[in-house]
């Protein structure tokens, strides 16, 4: 971001926090992380199990792990499934990926070796607005409410047509649209073989409970992670300014969700709301605002060990239409999320610079 000149700017939450784990006679406890090292709920040898794997963690070779998912790699590293739960929460809140048998170890290895985690100050929206002031300085032209209908031709005789019958002229045509979704807009569509490789990506979600409060029951509790459940509660006012009420915070409740399965919205919002009653008892008097995202997209794919890690991925250039590029959260050979997003964008325009309009060996790969 800075190479385009922005500067995001917020803060960094604080790495005090608590684990809830399910009790042997049922119900739930939260347990701090520092009770967690220092406590007795884990034996020692789960605590030195627990410090090693962290300790060797940014020496580990994640590109050795590729292709092991990440389920078998910590089965071969944590004998404990207390341990284990507990590194899987800390994963599931790097990652956002809820499918341990799926995903990678190597790409979760260096996830958690780089990950840095910043609460935007205003909100995402104020990078996307930094975003958009810095591409109209520098002379593009953008179109809001303008929803694509098709995307049709090859380079160097591009166009995209608008829902509203505009049809645009261009050499090159970059979409950031999910796989599914660039794939539907495409005139003339890709062969199957060419579209497997979009196809068989697996969307990541997550059910959101997002409040805004005035102060909570519980005001030191600010960040919770479930270890045996796939849940996460964070003040995200306590880190960055999200409001302009003084005496409001904005709240974020979530469950990570299962790929390989539906499950039941009702449920999901209940289960937040008691995940909620356990660790802030008496928090509905403190509601202004609610909103709930039963399944939100919060990444376009999981990176499966299967395909081979990040290699799998599609690479910005498409496979069998010259002069169309992609970029996002699912495509190219580098990180995950918004580092992945970010990555694929600059790849793309590289090869759009270069000159690059016929895919090259390899360049389907994200090379």
């Amino acid at each position: 971001m800075r190479e385009v000149g922005v500067e995001p700017a917020g803060g960094t939450p604080k790495t005090s926090g608590a684990f809830v784990f399910k009790q042997a006679g049922g119900g739930y406890k939260a347990l701090p992380l520092g009770q967690l090292l220092l406590g007795t709920f884990l034996k020692w040898h789960e605590k030195t199990q627990l410090l090693r794997f962290y300790a060797k963690l940014r020496k580990t070779d994640a590109a050795a792990l590729q292709k092991v998912s990440l389920q078998a790699y910590l089965e071969s590293e944590l004998g404990s499934p207390r341990v284990r739960s507990a590194v899987l929460a800390l994963v599931r809140l790097a990652t956002y990926c809820h499918a341990p048998h799926l995903l990678s170890a190597g790409a979760v290895v260096e996830q958690l070796s780089q990950a840095q985690v910043m609460y935007v100050d205003g909100g995402w929206q104020s990078i996307v607005n930094r975003l958009a002031e810095q591409a109209l300085q520098a002379g593009a032209s953008i179109r809001t409410r303008s929803p694509v209908r098709e995307i049709g031709g090859s380079a160097p005789r591009m166009t995209v047509e608008l829902k509203d019958g505009t049809r645009l002229s261009a050499r090159h045509v970059i979409s950031t649209a999910g796989p599914a979704e660039t794939l539907g807009l495409l005139n003339p569509a890709l062969t199957p073989a060419e579209a497997a490789l979009y196809e068989r990506l697996t969307p990541v979600r997550a059910a959101c409970l997002d409040l805004v409060v005035s102060g909570m029951p519980q005001p030191k509790t600010r960040f919770v992670l479930g270890a045996d459940e796939p849940w996460y509660y964070s003040n995200h006012s306590a880190a960055s300014a999200l409001s302009d009420h003084p005496a409001r915070e904005v709240v974020h409740v979530m469950k990570y969700l299962p790929v390989s399965k539906e499950t039941d919205a009702l449920q999901d919002e209940r289960e937040l709301e008691g995940f909620l009653d356990l660790i802030q008892p008496g928090w509905r008097r403190h509601v202004v605002q609610r909103r709930f995202l039963p399944r939100m997209l919060v990444s376009h794919a999981v990176v499966e060990a299967s395909s081979g890690g990040f290699s799998g991925r599609p690479g910005p250039a498409v496979e069998g239409r010259p002069g169309l590029y992609v970029a996002g959260d699912w495509v190219g050979t580098s990180g995950m999320l918004l580092n992945a997003s970010l990555a694929s964008a600059r790849e793309a325009a590289r090869c759009i610079i270069a000159g690059k309009d016929t895919v090259k060996e390899g360049m389907h790969r994200g090379a």
